[in-house]
């Protein structure tokens, strides 16, 4: 029997932080962004730490909002998700398999 993936939205407007968006190992599907109309915005989310690898960057134009399905797989988080910067930027949410969905990173089952 196949395994259906269930979706889990993460809405944040915290900013950059050592504080883990998601703590979890995630896969991150799409996400939406939502300037502040301060200027242009920019968000920035690691794993590991605020300071850790940038795995997505997001430009949003002043006012704009940003809904970004993440190609194949999405991007895998394996050490939770931070954020590094937020700039003029309202909020986001992240569109992420559940925390216990299998073969999350990468492992059969």
């Amino acid at each position: 029997m196949g395994y259906k993936s269930d979706i889990q939205a993460t809405r944040s407007n915290a900013a950059a932080g050592a504080t883990a968006i998601i703590s979890q190992p995630v896969r991150v599907r799409a996400i939406s962004v939502a300037s502040s109309g301060g200027g242009d915005g920019f968000l920035e989310l690691t794993t590991t730490s605020n300071a850790g690898t940038t795995l997505l960057a997001v430009d949003v134009s002043n006012g704009d909002v940003i809904n970004m399905n993440l190609p194949e797989d999405g991007i895998l988080f394996p050490a939770g998700v931070f954020c590094k910067t937020k700039t003029n930027i309202t909020a986001y949410t992240l569109f992420t398999d559940v925390y216990d969905a299998p073969k999350l990173t990468g492992q059969n089952g």
